[in-house]
Parts: C-alpha cells; structure tokens; sequence
C-alpha cells in the first residue's frame, strides 16, 4: 500500500467534522499538490460508483457526501476548475443513474450548483472567447516559438508559462473541456437563466477551440 492509499483509507475512518483539518496537515511537499488532490478525487468516485452499482467491498468506502466534499476542499486550494466539473458530473451521473433525485444530491453537486460556478469561472464573454480562439488560431508560429539550440529550456518554458497567450489558450482548452461535461446535464437544470446561458455557450463551443488547423 502507497502512503497516498494509506492516507485514504485512513481518511475514511476519521468523523467527519475533523476530515478538513486532518487531510490539510497532511498534504505532502514532495508530490504535486493537484496529483494529490486527484488521486483522493479518483478513489472516492470509484468508491461512490461501486456502491451504486452494489459491488462487494472489504474495507470502508467514502459515499457521495465525502466525494463531493474532496471536490469542494480541493476547489478551495487551487484544484484546476475543468478538472473539478469533470469528477462532479461523474459523480451526479452515477447517483442519477442508480435512481437518487437531484434534490437528495449534496447542495454543490447539483446541476445548477456546479453550472454556474463553472460558468463563473471562464473570466470572459463568449464573444470574447471566440474571437480570443481565433486570435490565437490565426497566430502563426516563428523561429523564435522554438528552444534554439544551447538555450535554457527550463527558462524559457518558464518565461512562455507567464504569457498571456499561453494561459489564454489553456483557459480556453478548460472551457472547452468544461461546457462537453456540462452538456448531458442540461437537462437536468432547474434555472432557466442558466440553462439559456449554458446552452449559448455549447452553440460557439466549435468556435473555442485554440489550436492551430
């Protein structure tokens, strides 16, 4: 068993109200805090999805309201947005599909919940969004794009990771990625302000895409 895999079991077994703190003082400097995060996230899902589906176990499993809970406290430490979406529409998908209600779902794993803080978080118009993708499209690539030879990589790949065209094409790639998770569970939003705003957003989503053609 990995430490990784000892610290989750053992998160099982520690009451609820003490999981924040105890899972906090134990994050690891040595491992990359979202790999962390993520591997917590994937064993709850899987957790989540085998009582559902009513699988034998030997050992404790983590239930909806501490998969959700990881999602949350992850969010709240810089856990990427696109990758917070992902796992919780996995994991509304699994409870719906076994016959749960939205209403019976934790409050920030509900469709409206988990929309609009998505939404929230793209920090651009879908205008804006277009047109910065097809800025970006259109940018054609010189000399200078590429690691001459004797060049410190490492620096320049640092000095590229700064520029507002690299983060601009990986916010866009995380919108993309964000609104085709989003897309199944439209249908299951209450809010119809949020349904319109969701569904403008999947008609320009062709247009999001950053990448050269």
């Amino acid at each position: 068993m990995t430490e990784l895999e000892g610290t989750y079991r053992k998160l099982l077994l520690i009451d609820p109200p003490l999981r924040r703190q105890w899972l906090l003082d134990r994050k690891p400097d040595a491992v990359s805090p979202v790999y962390w995060w993520l591997a917590l996230i994937d064993s709850a899902t899987s957790d989540v999805r085998r009582q559902h589906r009513g699988w034998p176990g030997h050992r404790p499993r983590a239930d909806m309201p501490l998969a959700v809970f990881l999602i949350d406290l992850a969010s709240d430490h810089g856990f990427p947005m696109e990758l917070a979406v992902a796992h919780l529409t996995s994991l509304i998908t699994i409870a719906l599909d076994a016959g749960q209600r939205v209403q019976e779902l934790p409050a920030s794993a509900r469709p409206d919940t988990v929309a609009r803080r998505a939404v929230d978080s793209f920090g651009m118009t879908r205008e804006e969004a277009a047109a910065r993708a097809a800025n970006l499209r259109a940018t054609p690539l010189t000399e200078d794009d590429f690691v001459q030879p004797g060049e410190d990589w490492r620096a320049r790949w640092q000095a590229l990771t700064v520029t507002d065209d690299y983060q601009d094409y990986h916010r866009l790639l995380a919108i993309e990625r964000i609104l085709t998770d989003l897309a199944p569970l439209v249908r299951h939003m209450t809010d119809a302000h949020l349904v319109a705003d969701v569904r403008a957003w999947l008609r320009v989503l062709t247009e999001l895409d950053p990448t050269r053609r």
